[in-house]
């Protein structure tokens, strides 16, 4: 969740506290109110969705490295050892097997690994004669295909991370207008109580950026939401 969306989350909930603190049973507050509330469980269960999305990639990319070290040390290395072998007696199949390169992308990685895995296994009756056996070549088609499954793992993951982000930012662009819907309604019940006002005013701020601890006067962080100017040193209200 960047800082714009979790500013507006932490608005939100400020806004929707204060609404609780300070009830009404006009059908438009409550309306607006359940409605808000929706969208913060919204934002709340789409900010999970985007961190496992991340903690998700992270795994399965610390996965397909350690696939990768194990089939660029252990079982394509067996494989091209052996294919080297079996040259004496079929002089092309030597130049079949080669290790991939370490610099390779993943998919790169995947499309070598897996034809050396499928010449070795249209070979398999002269390599075993020169030292292969079935097991190796098992585990290489294993290690190829949770290769593969670790490649999608990761789209998977950065696709869903993705939709979560693009659905927060449009989450929060509904909170702001909730929150100027809320606005209008609270200004109006207000308007014979400052002190309701002023206190409503400080909940319905959404701050744009860190405030600087100073020696000289107090200068208030900028704001953003709807009608602000998003000029430096201003505070825009949300409404």
């Amino acid at each position: 969740m960047n800082r714009v969306v979790s500013r507006r989350l932490n608005m939100a909930v400020r806004v929707r506290d204060f609404c609780d603190t300070n009830p009404s049973t006009d059908p438009s507050f409550v309306s607006v109110l359940g409605r808000l509330k929706e969208a913060i469980n919204r934002m709340v269960a789409l900010g999970s969705r985007q961190v496992n999305g991340l903690l998700s990639r992270h795994a399965s990319t610390v996965n397909r490295q350690q696939i990768r070290r194990r089939l660029r040390n252990d079982l394509l290395r067996h494989l091209v050892t052996i294919a080297q072998d079996a040259s004496a007696e079929k002089p092309a199949l030597g130049d079949q097997f080669e290790i991939p390169g370490f610099n390779l992308s993943s998919a790169r990685f995947y499309a070598a690994s897996k034809a050396m895995l499928e010449t070795g296994i249209a070979e398999k009756d002269v390599l075993l004669k020169h030292g292969l056996s079935e097991k190796p070549l098992d585990d290489l088609a294993t290690a190829v295909a949770e290769f593969e499954g670790s490649i999608t793992a990761t789209n998977i993951s950065r696709e869903d991370h993705i939709g979560a982000r693009a659905e927060l930012q449009q989450v929060s662009e509904e909170v702001l207008q909730l929150v100027q819907m809320m606005d209008g309604i609270n200004r109006y019940r207000f308007r014979g109580d400052p002190h309701l006002l002023v206190t409503w005013e400080a909940a319905k701020h959404v701050v744009s950026g860190p405030q600087v601890k100073s020696d000289g006067p107090v200068v208030p962080a900028p704001a953003e939401g709807p009608g602000s100017s998003g000029q430096a040193g201003e505070v825009k209200p949300a409404a």
